[in-house]
C-alpha cells in the first residue's frame, strides 16, 4: 500500500516538478520556510537533484538572478511570499522614473515562473498577483493541497505546536475560531491530497470544563471539504475502496501517555537525549571523518533515522531491551562472518563483544567501532545506534528511572506489575522514595506528582502541598500542575466523582485484555495509549457512540455514494451535487492524478479547480473480513481507512500504536496532529499556559520555599514504610531486561 511520503513524494516530483516541460530542461526551485518543511520531509535532495534541478534557494534570502533559467516556486500563500514572488519579476520601465526604481529592484530574477502554492490562496492574494507585472513572466499557478508535513509513512502534523494555547487556554479565547479555521483547513487539504471525502466523528469530552474542541474543528473540516465538493465537481474522485472515517480527538481523551516514561526505543530517545531539530547528533568515531553528516568544525555527526535507515525501520517501535539485543546479536554476526574485522580488532588489543555480557556489550561495541576504521559501510549502519543505546542506559540509571516508572505504571493501569488493584495509600509511601532521591530530576518528579493526581481524579489540597513539599519543585512546575486543569484534570477531590470517560477511563482500559492477549514482556511497560482501545473498537464496530458521535454518519448497508449522509441536516447532504455521474474505470490510487489544471492563461480565471489523488466510497464504519489477496497486497481493500487527528499533540507512543493496529487488523489506519509532543516540550508546554495566571493561595503556597519536607514522614520513606511489590521488585533483577522488569517465564504463568 502507498504510504503517505510516497504519495507526497510523487505529488512534488511528478505533478509539479516534472509537469514544467520539456522534463529535461534546466529548472531552479524556489522555496519559503514553511514549504521547505513540506519538501524536505516528503523528499531527499538527490532525488529533486535528479529531476534537473541546479538550484534550491530561499525566498528570503537575497538570490543571485538568472534571467535565462525558469523557476518553479513552490511557496505558502502568504503575504510575505506573495510579495517576494511579484518582486522577482518587476514592471519593465516605460520612464526615467521607473526606470531608477527598477534599477534598485534589481533585475528580472528568473527567465519565467511556475508557481506552486502549498494549499489555497485567497482571492485577495490572486488578485494582487493577477494585478502585478508579475502576471506575465509566470507560466502556471496551481494549489497543491500540501500543506501538512509527512513525518512518517502513516503519521503526518500541521506543524503548529502552538495552537493548543489558542485552542484550550481560557486567556486567549479571542484567538480561538481563528486558529479552528486554520486547522480545519489544513485537515480538509490533507484529505484532498488523499482524495478522501470522509465521515466523520469526533470525541466528546464528558468533563464540562472542558471546551468542545473536536466536535468545533469537525464541523469547520465539514464545510470545508462540503465547499470543495461544490468547486470541483471532479472531488472526491471515483475508488474502489470503502469511504474512509475520520476521528477527531484531542490531548483531554489521554492526559497520561503524554507524561508517562515510555522505554521502546524510538520514544525512549525522544524522552532522555537532547535531539537538535529534531535529530540525533554525536561525537564522530575514528574512521567517520568520512561521514556524510559530519560536522567537521565540531566533529559531530548528524544521524538520519529515517525511512531509508533498515535498522531504525526495524527497531523503532520494540522495547529498548530488545533493541540492544538485537544489535548486539547483528553487530557479533558481522564479526563472526567478517575475519578481516575481527582480525583488525585483535590487532588494536581489543576483545570481542561477547566477551562482555547484557548491558555491558554496548560498551564494548563501542570501543570495536573504535578500533575498525576501515569498515566504513558497518560503522554508518551501527555508529548512531550504539550511541543511543549507550547514552539512553546512561540516562536511565543516572535519573533512576526504574524507581520512577514502577510507580508510575502503577497509576496509570491500576494494577501491581502482579496484576492487583492499587491502593493509593501505599502507592504514595512508594512515592516518597522518588520524590526524596537527588539523583531524580525535578521533570521526573513533576511527572510522577501530575500521574498521581490524574490517576486518582483529583486529590485533597493538603495531601498536594504535602507532596509537593516532598518534591521541592519550583512555582513555575507548580503552576504547570495546576495548569492541567485546562484539560481537563480534576485538581480537588470531590466525594462521588469519578471518571465519565467509561470504558476508556484510564484503570478501566489499563487493565483491558483480549482473550488470548499475552501479557506485557515488561513490567516498566504495562501501559497502552487509550487511543489503542479507540481504534479497537472503531475498527470491530463497538466505538461508543456517546462520547464519539458522528458528525455524517454512514447509512448501513445503503449503496455506495461519493457524499456524506448527515446524521444532522440531511437537507443539507440532499442539496449536494452527485459525483457518481460517470461510469468510468477509477484511476490507479497509488498515483495521482491532475492537480488544479490551469494554462499559460490562468489570470483569465477568478479561481483555479482542484483534482486530488484517490478517493473512497462510503461504507459501515465497522471492520470487514480481509480478502487473501487484500492481506497480501492492498490493504485497503480490508475496509474503510481510519484516519485519527489528534488536537493538542501526539506522543511517539501513540505513533507505535498506529502502526501495531495496522499489522493486527490489516487495515489502512493514519495518525495526524497539530505536532508530535515528546514528554519534556509537553511540560514546557504545560508551564507556558499558565504564564500569565496569578497562582491561587494553595499552590502558591505548596510551592514556595518556605514549604519543606516533614522529618518525620523523610526518616520513613528510608526504613519504617514498607514499599509495594511492584516498586521494590525491580531492581532485583539483574541485566539489562532486568532493569525493565522483564517477566520470567514462571511469573508469566
Amino acid at each position: 500500500m502507498t504510504s503517505l511520503k510516497e504519495i507526497m513524494k510523487k505529488r512534488i516530483l511528478n505533478d509539479m516538478i516534472q509537469s514544467v516541460q520539456p522534463a529535461n530542461r534546466w529548472k531552479i526551485i524556489v522555496v519559503d520556510p514553511k514549504s521547505v518543511k513540506i519538501l524536505k520531509n516528503a523528499c531527499r535532495m538527490h532525488d529533486i537533484l535528479e529531476e534537473n534541478v541546479t538550484l534550491v534557494e530561499d525566498i528570503t534570502r537575497k538570490r543571485q538572478p538568472y534571467p535565462t533559467k525558469e523557476a518553479i516556486y513552490f511557496i505558502s500563500p502568504t503575504e510575505s511570499s506573495v510579495q517576494r514572488l511579484i518582486d522577482d519579476f518587476p514592471p519593465t520601465p516605460t520612464d526615467k522614473k521607473e526606470a531608477k526604481k527598477a534599477a534598485e529592484m534589481g533585475p528580472r530574477m528568473y527567465a519565467v515562473g511556475h508557481v506552486y502554492f502549498t494549499s489555497a490562496l485567497s482571492d485577495a492574494l490572486f488578485n494582487k498577483i493577477k494585478a502585478s507585472a508579475a502576471t506575465a513572466h509566470i507560466k502556471a499557478l496551481k494549489e497543491m493541497n500540501v500543506d501538512f508535513i509527512v513525518q512518517e509513512s502513516q503519521v503526518f502534523t500541521l506543524d503548529q505546536p502552538s495552537s493548543a494555547l489558542a485552542l484550550y487556554s481560557p486567556l486567549r479565547d479571542g484567538a480561538r475560531q481563528a486558529e479552528i479555521l486554520v486547522i480545519a483547513k489544513k485537515i480538509a487539504s490533507t484529505l484532498a491530497t488523499l482524495g478522501d471525502y470522509p465521515y466523520i466523528r469526533y470525541y466528546a469530552s464528558p468533563t464540562p470544563s472542558v471546551p468542545q474542541i473536536p466536535m468545533l474543528v469537525a464541523q469547520a473540516v465539514q464545510r470545508e471539504l462540503d465547499d470543495l465538493a461544490r468547486q470541483d465537481s471532479d472531488f472526491p474522485p471515483p475508488s474502489p475502496y470503502k469511504r474512509s472515517v475520520l476521528i477527531i480527538t484531542d490531548r483531554t481523551l489521554d492526559m497520561m501517555s503524554p507524561i508517562l516514561h515510555e522505554f521502546t526505543y524510538q520514544a525512549m530517545m525522544n524522552d532522555l537525549l537532547v535531539l537538535e531539530g529534531g535529530r540525533y547528533v554525536y561525537k564522530a568515531e575514528p574512521g567517520e571523518s568520512t561521514a556524510p553528516d559530519l560536522d567537521s568544525n565540531k566533529n559531530n555527526v548528524t544521524a538520519s533515522l529515517d525511512e531509508n535507515d533498515p535498522i531504525w525501520m526495524l527497531i523503532r517501535h520494540w522495547h529498548y531491551a530488545d533493541a540492544v539485543d538485537y544489535i548486539r546479536n547483528t553487530f557479533n554476526k558481522f564479526l563472526t562472518e567478517n575475519h578481516a574485522a575481527s582480525s583488525a580488532m585483535q590487532r588494536e588489543g581489543g576483545g570481542s563483544p561477547t566477551d562482555a555480557g547484557g548491558i555491558e556489550s554496548i560498551k564494548a561495541m563501542k570501543d570495536t567501532l573504535s578500533s575498525l576504521p576501515q569498515f566504513q559501510d558497518m560503522k554508518s549502519k551501527f555508529s548512531a545506534h550504539i550511541n543511543i543505546c549507550q547514552e539512553c542506559k546512561t540516562m536511565f540509571e543516572r535519573r533512576q528511572l526504574d524507581l520512577v516508572a514502577a510507580v508510575e505504571q502503577d497509576l496509570a493501569t491500576g494494577e501491581t506489575s502482579k496484576g492487583r488493584a492499587i491502593k493509593f495509600s501505599q502507592t504514595m509511601v512508594d512515592m516518597v522514595p522518588a520524590l526524596d532521591s537527588p539523583n531524580v530530576t525535578s521533570a521526573d518528579k513533576l511527572r510522577l506528582l501530575m500521574l498521581y493526581i490524574i490517576a486518582q481524579n483529583g486529590i485533597d489540597d493538603e495531601e498536594r502541598r504535602r507532596l509537593l513539599g516532598y518534591a521541592k519543585l519550583s512555582l513555575e512546575e507548580s503552576q504547570a500542575i495546576t495548569n492541567l486543569s485546562y484539560w481537563g484534570v480534576r485538581m480537588g477531590k470531590e466525594k462521588g466523582e469519578k471518571d465519565q470517560k467509561g470504558k476508556y477511563a484510564y484503570h478501566v482500559h489499563g487493565k483491558k485484555r483480549k482473550a488470548g492477549e499475552a501479557e506485557p514482556a515488561y513490567d516498566l511497560s504495562r501501559w497502552n495509549p487509550v487511543l489503542k482501545s479507540v481504534l479497537e473498537d472503531q475498527l470491530t464496530g463497538q466505538l461508543d457512540t456517546t462520547l464519539f458521535p458522528w458528525l455524517t454518519e454512514p447509512a448501513p448497508d445503503s449503496p455506495r455514494s461519493n457524499h456524506p449522509v448527515a446524521a444532522s441536516s440531511s437537507a443539507r447532504a440532499a442539496s449536494q451535487p452527485s459525483h457518481n455521474k460517470h461510469g468510468l474505470a477509477p484511476p490507479d490510487p497509488q498515483f495521482p492524478s491532475s492537480l488544479r489544471t490551469t494554462r499559460p492563461s490562468w489570470a483569465a480565471r477568478k479561481r483555479p479547480k482542484a483534482n486530488s489523488e484517490s478517493s473512497s466510497s462510503p461504507t459501515s464504519a465497522s471492520s470487514s473480513t480481509p480478502t487473501p489477496d487484500a492481506q497480501a497486497g492492498d490493504i485497503r481493500k480490508n475496509g474503510a481507512r481510519i484516519i485519527v487527528f489528534a488536537l493538542g499533540g501526539v506522543t511517539y507512543s501513540e505513533l507505535r500504536i498506529i502502526y501495531a493496529i495496522r499489522a493486527a487488523f490489516q487495515r489502512d489506519v493514519l495518525l495526524g496532529s497539530t505536532h508530535i509532543a515528546p514528554p519534556a516540550q509537553w511540560i514546557e508546554f504545560l508551564k507556558q499556559m499558565g504564564k500569565a495566571d496569578v497562582p491561587t493561595g494553595d499552590e502558591s503556597e505548596a510551592a514556595s520555599p518556605g514549604v519543606s519536607t516533614p522529618a518525620s514522614a523523610s526518616s520513613a520513606s528510608a526504613s519504617a514504610l514498607k514499599r509495594s511489590e511492584t516498586s521494590g521488585s525491580i531492581g532485583k533483577k539483574k541485566g539489562l531486561r532486568g532493569m525493565f522488569g522483564k517477566k520470567d517465564k514462571e511469573e508469566k504463568s
